[in-house]
């Protein structure tokens, strides 16, 4: 095994992750326009992709256990290029949610497995590298919106965009079936009797509340981003893609700064910080009326919801040492959970007060019961 190439193929899995995932927030005006969307539709198109991501991820890690993560890997990738490719042509909106199930489905396991595959490749430095691969998932989210904003400016379609993210797709999964990857090792495998045993936890199940609330509220604030500056602030269609460009360049710096000092900081308390900054940030936003202010505000959220996945992750897994793969999955679908449902509820909210700026109370309350249920765990660990 290239055990350095192996960590790069890794680092590029969790960035074409990012970038696919964040696509869908840039498109949605435009697909939105295409179909004749309301809100609560558009929100529901956020809700299939992430359906998608939570049905598959859970099932990864079943099928990992069974046949190992290179050729699950191998055929989430394949769906994914699949996917995009049909993106490109169908015409019907439930053609389009079942194909965006699918495509969240690739997306989901192929972030899942860039995490249990590095932790295989690095297992002495785990914590560390775990925080330093959502720098590259943070690149991802950068470069897509980017991408996709000079693509619209230049009248290129959404189902463009589509097809050469699917080309794409097809020459990285060529370099990763050719990559010698570690084999499964045994504690890192889904066990139903650690999943039996973990969900009687009461500190384990708050943890994954935590997972659900952050990530459901950060997949809230960049998929509506574009949106809500366009709707609300009458953003140009780039000045609205460089939105969500923004957001994640400043959740990639401070992950960066995270992941170099990560074992000289007390994870439960950073997180206590962080969330209750996004929390206040989301309701500053919606009360904003000036363009200066929301580009601030949309960096400092950026900011806030940093390293909280990698951080509630790290807190997680060195808790839970014994079933560290069965945890990582737990976590991660309880995350994927959220990203189903919040951004859906966020949808309903804007069309019920017919202003979006109420929307952003949702993740505003969410972000703010992370930080509640850290402070709880600090309290009780102090008496």
């Amino acid at each position: 095994m290239n055990r350095r190439g192996s960590i790069y193929i890794c680092y590029f899995m969790n960035l074409l992750a990012a970038a696919c995932i964040t696509m869908i927030g840039p498109m949605l005006p435009q697909i939105s326009s295409d179909f004749s969307l309301e809100l609560s539709g558009t929100g529901a198109l956020m809700a299939f992709q992430f359906a998608g991501f939570t049905i598959f991820t859970l099932t990864a890690g079943v099928l990992s256990d069974r046949v190992g993560k290179k050729p699950v890997a191998a055929g989430a990738l394949i769906m994914l290029l699949l996917s995009c490719f049909l993106l490109s042509v169908i015409r019907s909106f439930g053609a389009l949610c079942v194909v965006l199930m699918f495509l969240g489905g690739g997306m989901g396991i192929l972030e899942v497995l860039s995490n249990a595959l590095l932790k295989d490749i690095v297992p002495e430095n785990s914590v560390f590298q775990l925080n330093f691969l959502q720098v590259f998932f943070g690149l991802g989210a950068i470069i897509s919106p980017i991408l996709i904003g000079v693509a619209f400016s230049n009248s290129m379609s959404w189902r463009t965009v589509y097809q050469i993210t699917g080309g794409v797709v097809a020459i990285y999964t060529i370099l990763f079936v050719l990559n010698k990857m570690p084999a499964s090792k045994k504690t890192d495998r889904v066990s139903m009797h650690g999943v039996r045993e973990l969900i009687l936890d009461k500190k384990f199940l708050l943890i994954c509340l935590c997972m659900f609330l952050y990530t459901g509220s950060e997949s809230s604030a960049w998929g509506w981003m574009s949106t809500y500056t366009e709707t609300v602030l009458q953003f140009s269609v780039f000045e609205a893609s460089m939105a969500v460009a923004v957001f994640w360049f400043a959740v990639t710096v401070v992950r960066l700064i995270i992941a170099l000092f990560i074992n000289k900081l007390d994870i439960g308390k950073l997180l206590i910080y962080l969330s209750a900054g996004s929390g206040i940030t989301c309701v500053i936003m919606g009360f904003s009326e000036q363009t200066v202010t929301t580009w601030i505000m949309i960096a400092l959220l950026g900011a806030c919801c940093s390293s909280q996945w990698g951080l509630i992750l790290s807190y997680g897994t060195q808790i839970y040492q014994r079933f560290s793969g069965t945890v990582i999955a737990l976590f991660t679908a309880s995350g994927s959970v959220g990203m189903t449902a919040v951004p859906y509820i966020m949808g309903l909210a804007g069309d019920y007060s017919g202003n979006m700026r109420y929307s952003l109370a949702v993740p505003a309350i969410m972000f703010v019961l992370i930080a509640v249920v850290f402070l709880a765990f600090r309290a009780k660990r102090q008496t």
